[in-house]
């Protein structure tokens, strides 16, 4: 097996944010005439737009920081017995090199560090991702390498091989059980659900990672098994809740479904004694993920009321790397790695989200 090989990646991983930030400083005071001056091209502009959040974000950083992420394919370029994993390999129809590879790792490992502002997560979910080989990858990148973390994957049935994977970071949380949920039938050769018992100070956060069944058979087609996966989930969470004296639940996802959509009426209803979810909209934009010219908010959060006062909102990490030109129907939209078959040299066709959480205690109001 060829083993990865970082070279000049070596060294902070806050080099490119730092550089955005630095000339977001240096151009606010005459960006609007230059703009107009220059006659910048409208992605210009919205790239600036967007970028912004990086200086201008004033709320505190949380006790916790948890980002979910979709990095599009995942994939280690060394052929594996799956089928599933042939076009992503040197010689397939891909061509997925080692050179791509050592790419994606090194931006993902930057968009994690950029999404915690500077401080690596404490908790990085992660989905389409092909095996423990990435992973380790990952963690062992020198730009990630000195938070320690640890990974928690599991081999499943699904038929391309892509499954749930939760990075933590070790320090505020520890993580005291986790496993990976088969769906039942009639759910069959899909990703598991994945949940992990974490203990946070003297409570314990339970956190839920899927990646519902894709619309690739139609989104008619598939929404009726989406529903059913979502009932399980929820019945999962149930079981969960009822062994916790408080139950603080979290949930994550590439769900494949807004929420307002009948595929996922199960959560919206979903009760845990006196306990329900709500759905986090994200503050600053409010979809991470863009299909046919249209924003659409398929990886979502949700926590139960009992975590709600630890959390003050979601955010979409928008830097004007994760973005490009939308030729086809205007505006940006995520510079993927592939179209079709076509290499693009982008991390992912969706963004991160993140969320950060303090601790119950801090918030709860002080005794007599």
């Amino acid at each position: 097996m060829q083993a990865p090989t970082w070279g000049p990646w070596k060294g902070s991983g806050l080099k490119l944010i730092l550089d955005i930030s630095a000339y977001l400083k240096a151009m606010r005071r005459s960006v609007f005439w230059l703009l107009l001056k220059l006659q910048l091209k409208p992605l210009l502009v919205l790239l600036f737009c967007l970028s912004t959040d990086l200086t201008a974000q004033h709320s505190p950083r949380g006790d916790v920081c948890f980002v979910w992420y979709n990095p599009e394919n995942l994939f280690h370029p060394e052929d594996d017995s799956l089928a599933g994993d042939d076009e992503f390999t040197p010689l397939g129809p891909r061509h997925w090199t080692w050179s791509r590879y050592r790419q994606k790792i090194t931006a993902l490992a930057k968009v994690i560090i950029a999404a915690g502002r500077g401080e690596a997560p404490e908790l990085v979910g992660l989905c389409e991702v092909e095996n423990a080989l990435v992973l380790k990858d990952l963690v062992r990148h020198p730009i990630l390498a000195p938070y320690d973390y640890v990974y928690f994957h599991q081999e499943g049935e699904d038929h391309r091989g892509m499954e749930l994977a939760c990075l933590c970071r070790t320090g505020r949380l520890e993580c005291v059980h986790w496993e990976c949920v088969p769906f039942s039938p009639p759910l069959t050769a899909t990703r598991d659900m994945m949940h992990l018992m974490l203990s946070w100070g003297e409570d314990t956060l339970d956190l839920f990672l899927v990646h519902l069944l894709s619309k690739y058979r139609g989104a008619g087609a598939t929404a009726e098994l989406r529903r059913v996966q979502t009932e399980q989930l929820v019945s999962l969470m149930d079981s969960v809740y009822q062994v916790r004296s408080r139950g603080l639940l979290l949930a994550a996802g590439d769900f494949n479904e807004e929420y307002g959509s009948y595929s996922l009426e199960p959560l919206r209803s979903a009760r845990f004694g006196a306990d329900s979810l709500s759905y986090l909209k994200p503050e600053h934009g409010n979809a991470s993920y863009k299909y046919r010219g249209r924003w659409i908010a398929i990886d979502q959060v949700l926590a139960s009321s009992s975590l709600e006062p630890c959390l003050p909102g979601v955010n979409i990490l928008q830097l004007p790397p994760l973005f490009t030109d939308d030729q086809r129907y205007g505006g940006i939209k995520p510079s993927r790695s592939y179209e079709g078959y076509l290499y693009r040299g982008g991390i992912s066709d969706h963004l991160p989200l993140v969320v950060h959480l303090f601790d119950p205690k801090a918030l709860a109001p002080d005794g007599p």
